[in-house]
């Protein structure tokens, strides 16, 4: 049984502080599970919004991807 969870205007500024946050393991992680979505067969424009990032950003990271995967395959 799934339940509504309720937050606060303070905890939703802390929580989206915490996604903005750019350090190299958030970073790795964040694209990383934007990586997976997008190999599930989620569009970017669904990955995004699942996880509060611009369209540009998981375009860009899915484009990195695939440039570091023909490099690796030559």
């Amino acid at each position: 049984m799934m339940t509504e969870m309720f937050l606060s205007d303070d905890d939703r500024d802390k929580l989206r502080k915490a996604l903005d946050a750019r350090t190299p393991d958030v970073v790795q992680a964040r694209m990383a599970n934007a990586l997976l979505l997008l190999s599930e067969g989620l569009s970017v424009e669904d990955v995004a919004g699942l996880l509060y990032l611009p369209d540009e950003t998981v375009a860009g990271w899915r484009k990195l991807f695939a440039r570091r995967g023909r490099q690796t395959a030559a």
